[in-house]
């Protein structure tokens, strides 16, 4: 307001200015509850089952045993020594001697999966000539023949649907 001449107030013009403060923070308050929910919706989702989870290897403890140099036949023993057992291992219907054996499981010889002749001991019966369990757990024991066994060469157990190795033995 100005002075006032005879009693009359005079009004000074005000020129409106853009006040663009106000849209910056209200958007950003929208983004950010927005962004919490979708956060909040993809973590519920993954603790609810209805996204599908990773699948997990197995925590299971496998011993190698007998895997040392060499220059004639070798059994080599794999031992479930205890934890998880390995579901669905063993194809169960295949041939001993064709290799065929393996389904979750697979046990490689420097790389390549292993088809020598293998025997099976489902804890204390002997499964050579009979059909395999699928499963393998704590006790179960799987011998592996090789006709020899060099320096630097590697024993990898698998676990096929992970691709994850249970257990990995080098010979010194």
């Amino acid at each position: 307001m100005e002075k006032m001449k005879n009693g009359k107030c005079k009004m000074q013009k005000k020129s409106l200015k853009k006040d663009e403060q106000a849209v910056s923070p209200v958007i950003g308050v929208i983004m950010m509850i927005a962004i919490t929910v979708v956060i909040a919706a993809v973590v519920a989702a993954f603790a609810y089952g209805i996204i599908g989870g990773v699948a997990k290897a197995p925590d299971a403890a496998l011993v190698v045993d007998n895997f040392k140099l060499s220059t004639g036949s070798t059994n080599v023993t794999i031992i479930h020594h205890g934890g998880d057992t390995i579901t669905d291992a063993f194809n169960g219907t295949a041939l001993i001697t064709t290799g065929e054996k393996w389904d979750n499981l697979e046990v490689r010889y420097n790389g390549a999966k292993v088809s020598s002749q293998m025997s099976y001991m489902n804890g204390t019966t002997n499964s050579n000539s009979t059909a395999w369990a699928t499963n393998f757990k704590a006790g179960d024991e799987l011998m592996i023949t090789f006709n020899t066994i060099s320096t630097d060469d590697t024993l990898t157990i698998v676990y096929t649907p992970t691709n994850s190795v249970l257990q990995r033995v080098k010979v010194a």
